[in-house]
């Protein structure tokens, strides 16, 4: 998962479940999120930034 590299080793400040979207959001130390949401039974994530 060489696209989620940039969050490996980062300290988590805060979760929001669920987030405005009915999801879960990961923030990390540095300004960078991570979200993750179902949809259609399978989970989707997307990580600001890249």
């Amino acid at each position: 998962m060489v696209k989620y590299d940039g969050l490996r080793g980062q300290e988590l400040l805060e979760v929001e479940d669920p987030d405005k979207e009915d999801g879960i959001t990961l923030i990390f130390k540095d300004n960078r999120y991570m979200f993750i949401k179902v949809v259609d039974g399978k989970l989707e994530t997307q990580s600001i930034p890249e």
